[in-house]
C-alpha cells in the first residue's frame, strides 16, 4: 500500500511539472534564457510651465523662499516649471485687474481672502472641489477656514492662513499709568468701552510722546482699524445674504460717534485722518503707544525672529465692548486660488501644485510660512507648530466672526466708498459727522450692491 502511495505521489509531482512547463509559466529564468523581466514603463507627463503671483500676505517676498519651494516641488513633479513673482501691494488692485483684462493672469496666485473671494465671484478663478483627492485631507481645516474656503457651497480658494483681526496691547504702559486693572482679562482677553476709553486716557497723560491709543484711516485698507470698534458688537455690514447695507443704525452712530471723539483726543497719536501703518507700528515697537490694531502679526514674528528685542510686555486682545463680553471679529486668511481655463489639463497641472504647497504635508513649506513667517495655521494637524504664547492666544480668539464681507457683490468698490467717509468722519472738523457718514455710505454702498447682485443673477 505505501509503494503504491509513492508512486502515485511521484506521477503526480511529475505530471505538475509538465502541466507548468505546458502552460508556458515560469517559476524563474532558466539557465542560458535570453528573456528577461519587462520593466515597467514610467508614467511620461507632458512638460508644463506655470506662472505663480504671490502677495507679501503669506509672508512670501524673498527670492531664496521661493527658489526653496520651487526646488522642493520640483522632487514631486520635474516636468514642471514655476516662473515666481512677489507683487507689492502697492498697486495691486489696478495690476490684476489689467492682467484680467490682458488675459495674462497667473495660473497660480497667493494672496488674502479680501482679494481671492472677488476674483472667484468675476469667475477669474476656478473650483477646486473636481481636484480635492482623499489624502489632501481637507476635515483636517478648522471650521472657520472651510467657512472662508467656501462660496456658495463651492471650494473657491485653500488656505493656509487663519487670522483674526485684534487689538495689540502694550502691558508695560499700563502698569506705568498705574491702570493695571484696566487691562483686558487676561483669561478672555475682553473688556468693556468704559476701562478702554479711561485705559486711553491714563497712558497719554504719561506725556513725553507716549499716547494711550493708535489709529490710522490715511488709507482704504485701514478700513479693519475702524470698523473692528464698531461691528464689535454692533450691526454688521449687510444682511447674511448680502442684499442689504445694514451698518448704518443708531447703535453704530453712536459707536462711531465714541471712536472719534476718542481718536482726536489729546490722549491718541494725533492726526489719525493721514496716519499710516508703518509710523504707527514704529511708534508701538518703541513703547510711545499704548493700543493699536496687532496687523498681520509682524510684532509677534518679529520678535520670534530675533529682528526686535523684546523691549516691553504686550498682550493681544478683543475689541472692547458695552458689557465686556467677546466681541465679534473679522476673521481673515491667506491661501491659494487657480486660475479658470480652457485648457483643463493645464488647470489641473496647477491645481496640483496648489493642493501640495497647502497640505501641510511639506516640511520645507511649513518651516518657512509657520516658523519664519510665524503665520496661524489653517489646519488642526499644525497647530502645534505655534509654539509662543501669543500665537496660541491669537489662534484661540475667533469665537464669534461677523460675516464675511468680502463676499459683497462690488466689495472692493463698496470698500472705497466706506474710505472716503469714514476719513472724512476722523478729521473731527465738523464737516462731516459719524451720523453723516455712515448715512452717505449706506446710500452709495446699497446702490452698488444693489448693482452687484443683479449683475451675478444674469
Amino acid at each position: 500500500m505505501a509503494s503504491k502511495w509513492k508512486k502515485s505521489r511521484h506521477l503526480l509531482a511529475v505530471s505538475a511539472i509538465l502541466m507548468v512547463l505546458l502552460s508556458g509559466c515560469s517559476l524563474g529564468p532558466l539557465p542560458n534564457s535570453t528573456s528577461s523581466p519587462k520593466k515597467e514603463e514610467a508614467v511620461k507627463f507632458n512638460p508644463v510651465t506655470l506662472e505663480w503671483w504671490s502677495s507679501p500676505s503669506i509672508g512670501l517676498v524673498e527670492e531664496e523662499d521661493f527658489r526653496l519651494i520651487v526646488a522642493e516641488y520640483k522632487k514631486v513633479a520635474p516636468h514642471v516649471t514655476l516662473n515666481y513673482s512677489s507683487i507689492p501691494t502697492t498697486g495691486l488692485d489696478e495690476k490684476l485687474n489689467v492682467a484680467i483684462a490682458s488675459g495674462s493672469f497667473p495660473d497660480l496666485y497667493v494672496d488674502a481672502v479680501n482679494r481671492l473671494v472677488p476674483l472667484y465671484m468675476r469667475g477669474v478663478t476656478a473650483g477646486l472641489d473636481a481636484y480635492i483627492t482623499a489624502d489632501y485631507n481637507l476635515p483636517d481645516y478648522m471650521s472657520s477656514a472651510i467657512d472662508l474656503m467656501t462660496i456658495d457651497g463651492k471650494l473657491a480658494m485653500l488656505l493656509m492662513e487663519i487670522r483674526s483681526e485684534v487689538l495689540l496691547v502694550n502691558k508695560d504702559l499700563f502698569l506705568k499709568a498705574g491702570v493695571e486693572q484696566l487691562l483686558p482679562d487676561s483669561r478672555t482677553k475682553t473688556w468693556s468701552r468704559d476701562s478702554f476709553a479711561k485705559a486711553v486716557e491714563a497712558i497719554g497723560k504719561l506725556g513725553n510722546g507716549v499716547y494711550g491709543l493708535g489709529m490710522v484711516a490715511g488709507d482704504i485698507a485701514y478700513d479693519k482699524f475702524v470698523d473692528g470698534y464698531i461691528y464689535s458688537d454692533g450691526d454688521e455690514y449687510t444682511n447674511k445674504d448680502y442684499t442689504q447695507i445694514t451698518y448704518n443704525s443708531p447703535g453704530n452712530i453712536k459707536k462711531l460717534e465714541w471712536l472719534v471723539q476718542l481718536t482726536t483726543s489729546p490722549y491718541a497719536l494725533p492726526g489719525a485722518a493721514g496716519n499710516k501703518i508703518p509710523n504707527l507700528y514704529e511708534l508701538f515697537k518703541q513703547g510711545k503707544v499704548g493700543i493699536m490694531m496687532n496687523d498681520r502679526g509682524d510684532l509677534r514674528r518679529e520678535i520670534n525672529d530675533g529682528v526686535i528685542p523684546r523691549k516691553f510686555d504686550f498682550m493681544l486682545a478683543h475689541y472692547p465692548t458695552d458689557n465686556g463680553g467677546k466681541s465679534k471679529l473679522f476673521v481673515n486668511g491667506s491661501g491659494i486660488v487657480i486660475k479658470k481655463q480652457q485648457d483643463k489639463a493645464r488647470e489641473e497641472e496647477a491645481a496640483k501644485f496648489a493642493l501640495w504647497l497647502s497640505s501641510g504635508k511639506s516640511e520645507a513649506v511649513n518651516k518657512l510660512i509657520y516658523q519664519k513667517y510665524a503665520k496661524l495655521p489653517s489646519r488642526k494637524s499644525l497647530q502645534s507648530l505655534v509654539t509662543d504664547e501669543p500665537g496660541k492666544d491669537w489662534a484661540a480668539m475667533p469665537d464669534k466672526a461677523i460675516n464675511n464681507p468680502v463676499a459683497m457683490p462690488n466689495y472692493q468698490q463698496i470698500r472705497k466708498v466706506w474710505f472716503n467717509y469714514f476719513q472724512q468722519a476722523m478729521l473731527n472738523n465738523g464737516k462731516m459727522t459719524a451720523r453723516d457718514a455712515l448715512a452717505g455710505y449706506e446710500k452709495e454702498a446699497q446702490r452698488l450692491l444693489d448693482e452687484g447682485n443683479k449683475a451675478l443673477k444674469k
